[in-house]
């Protein structure tokens, strides 16, 4: 698989590396990083001189703009967005153009209610997917760059709460006050950051290697369509050279998450239609070859449905791991790995890779709608 991605500095809310309760799995140990994306992939957005915009259903736009002055956005922004010449229509959009000195300043609170209602429209993309800094780690996602202060500061200053982390919304209005191409690219690139962790497994004489083994087969011939794997032989023989011995988890993983982890979407997939989601990655986790009807959201659905069964903590090697809305529809899924580590993809754009996070760091991601709770599935064949 191309577009390896970069490892950068310590991923924010998990320690550089660190020890593992023990647990079926065996003894895990934590290396935490940040993932950047190739030139390719960056290159492909526009990143200077970008236009202060928001995006809402024509249909709608009378109700959006009394619901955003109900929620405190100040009579200012909403005159200047009002003014004839101010909207254009797209499509089925109309878009509104606020003062940036007016969104520059907006208070913490009212920013995160007015982008919380924008964030109903997908149109508004950095919005819906905003940079999200877990609460007390700001000063860590900055850490060994070389962005200027006074850029840090507004970033800070532009960012809102959102569950338990903060997000940034407004690269447009932040590209204003930059100062070169340079300066435009590394900011990008930082705000798309992504935390991601290192696993390995740590063998001494005491580890139980036929219980461990075990843990990473699970599913046998339903979920390894070859043959489950026998990892027994391995683990044994780093048992062997002496204690502390370890194993990048990478090679206990099935093919293809095996294939994907710490990559970005390679161009193979556009030229299906849909590229591959969360939904895609967590049903084809133990595929030997990729079914493509998971690619479309109606196929998935109704795939979580027929093959899967609810369960309840604790989880096991290859569980699905589901966030669903108060209407039942799952808005994300990831795989849970081991140690309240999972596999997960956090976005269907190019920008989104595979990697392993932890639990908490995708809560903070995707469960911060008290409309939403975690469901966990595993195959009816297991």
């Amino acid at each position: 698989m191309s577009n390896k991605l970069i490892r950068r500095a310590p991923a924010p809310g998990n320690s550089t590396s660190g020890g593992s309760a023990q647990g079926p799995w065996g003894r895990l140990q934590h290396f935490s990083f940040f993932l950047e994306g190739p030139a390719i992939h960056l290159n492909k957005f526009r990143i200077t001189n970008l236009t202060l915009g928001w995006s809402v259903d024509i249909s709608e736009a009378e109700k959006v703009l009394t619901r955003l002055a109900q929620l405190g956005l100040s009579g200012e922004i909403l005159e200047w967005i009002k003014k004839p010449d101010n909207p254009t229509t797209k499509g089925d959009q109309i878009i509104f153009f606020p003062p940036g000195d007016g969104v520059l300043n907006l208070a913490p609170e009212i920013r995160a209610a007015v982008y919380r209602e924008l964030s109903r429209f997908q149109a508004n993309l950095d919005i819906v997917g905003p940079c999200l800094i877990p609460k007390g780690k700001f000063d860590t996602w900055f850490l060994n760059t070389s962005l200027r202060p006074e850029l840090i500061s507004l970033i800070k200053q532009m960012s809102y709460p959102r569950g338990d982390a903060l997000a940034f919304s407004d690269y447009s209005l932040l590209s204003r006050f930059l100062t070169n191409e340079a300066e435009a690219r590394e900011v990008f690139s930082i705000l798309t950051r992504t935390p991601a962790l290192m696993l390995q497994l740590i063998l001494d004489k005491k580890s139980k290697i036929n219980d461990i083994a075990a843990y990473w087969s699970t599913g046998g011939e339903a979920a390894h369509p070859g043959g489950a794997p026998n990892h027994a032989p391995l683990l044994k023989s780093l048992q062997s050279r002496g204690d502390n011995e370890t194993l990048d988890v990478v090679h206990l993983l099935p093919p293809l998450p095996q294939k994907l982890l710490n990559t970005y979407l390679d161009h193979v997939y556009f030229g299906e239609g849909e590229v591959p989601d969360c939904h895609w990655s967590s049903l084809n986790f133990f595929k030997s070859v990729e079914e493509p009807f998971f690619l479309h959201s109606q196929f998935a659905s109704t795939a979580f449905l027929e093959r899967y069964q609810t369960i309840k903590p604790p989880y096991h090697f290859g569980d699905i791991l589901a966030i669903v809305s108060g209407n039942g529809k799952a808005s994300h899924s990831c795989v849970y790995i081991a140690d309240d580590v999972v596999f997960t993809k956090n976005g269907k754009n190019i920008l989104a890779p595979w990697v392993f996070q932890s639990l908490a760091h995708v809560k903070m991601t995707f469960l911060f709608d008290n409309n939403c709770k975690m469901v966990g599935f595993r195959s009816r064949k297991i």
